[in-house]
């Protein structure tokens, strides 16, 4: 199960100095023992290379080798948890696609129907709304429906008696890797003031939207809120989490960050700057963009393929994003 190996070394990849794909099965790091060099920050002397059906790790400076399991060990625990669930207890998937895609909503079991949520696709009160901000139909089999929002809060304990109002809600569901359920955000469907009620049930968790079917073996587009990364192929959401995490979520070379066309906030161009640091591409939208956001953009008459083509042919990183964020920014 080589393409688990691959897949989490892939992960944890992304915060080693250095870092550098050589080929599909070679990579190349500053190493994490030794530091690698003291006088020059650029030397990269750390190796994984694939040695049968595994990664293994080579410094060619302290001359530490180790299995990549023992190398994940050291540097993530929590990943590798998750790296010996899935590789010693979960069958290996068909060659499309690393994690699949689940198509509906499985409600055998479910917390969220055991609560009184119901699949979006049957409630009026939600296909109205998903109609009304355009949201592809291809994507309403993902979201729910709860007629009394009071009820959300019987999925955690801690929120008992801290869940105020009963009106309607679209709810989003937060899902680990694993498919396990870590949070919710519902969406008021009428006027009401507070728009987005959110719940956290793990703290080890970041509320991250998408990652049960996202293919890490593919372009990951990253966005602000959930509703805009129903019109992006292959995309999550951070949702109001740590921008700082998603190193650990997402590898950097597969992802393109796409944040609200917002120039004139301060405080984003500070996260925009965090972000490329980091090491991700970035979208900046060009000024022909008027609209705050993908939503928007899409109601405007933009369909979502002219979105995503838009952030392609605007993505940079590196010093060329530095360049591009102190204009984008000034240009507000």
């Amino acid at each position: 199960m080589f393409w688990v190996d691959k897949k989490y070394l892939r992960l944890v990849s992304s915060r080693f100095r250095n870092a550098k794909w050589k080929t599909e099965e070679l990579l190349n790091h500053s190493c994490p023992y030794c530091g690698d060099s003291e006088k020059n920050q650029h030397k990269a002397r750390g190796y994984h290379f694939k040695l049968k059906e595994t990664f293994v790790y080579k410094c060619h400076n302290c001359s530490v080798s180790k299995a990549f399991s023992k190398f994940l060990k050291d540097h993530d625990t929590k990943l590798y948890n998750e790296y010996c669930v899935e590789k010693f207890y979960k069958k290996e998937p068909s060659f499309t696609s690393v994690i699949e895609k689940t198509t509906t909503p499985v409600f055998k079991d479910d917390p969220l129907k055991k609560v009184g949520c119901i699949s979006a696709l049957d409630s009026q009160l939600a296909t109205d709304y998903l109609n009304h901000r355009k949201i592809p139909k291809d994507r309403w089999d993902e979201l729910y429906f709860i007629e009394n929002c009071q009820s959300l809060s019987s999925l955690d304990y801690k929120y008992k008696d801290r869940v105020f109002g009963n009106d309607p809600r679209l709810v989003l569901p937060f899902y680990s890797r694993q498919g396990k359920l870590v949070g919710v955000s519902g969406r008021a469907l009428n006027n009401n003031k507070l728009r987005y009620l959110t719940l956290k049930f793990d703290d080890q968790e970041s509320l991250i939207y998408g990652l049960r079917t996202v293919d890490y073996n593919k372009k990951v587009y990253v966005t602000e809120g959930p509703i805009d990364s129903l019109f992006l192929p292959n995309s999550i959401a951070v949702a109001g989490s740590d921008f700082s995490k998603l190193k650990s979520i997402v590898p950097t070379e597969q992802a393109v960050v796409v944040f609200d066309n917002e120039r004139r906030n301060p405080q984003l161009h500070k996260l925009m700057g965090q972000v490329i640091e980091d090491g991700f591409e970035i979208c900046f939208w060009p000024k022909t963009v008027k609209e705050k956001d993908i939503n928007d953009m899409v109601l405007s008459g933009l369909s979502s393929k002219i979105v995503e083509d838009i952030i392609n042919k605007n993505k940079f990183s590196g010093l060329s994003a530095k360049m591009a964020l102190s204009d984008w920014s000034r240009s507000g």
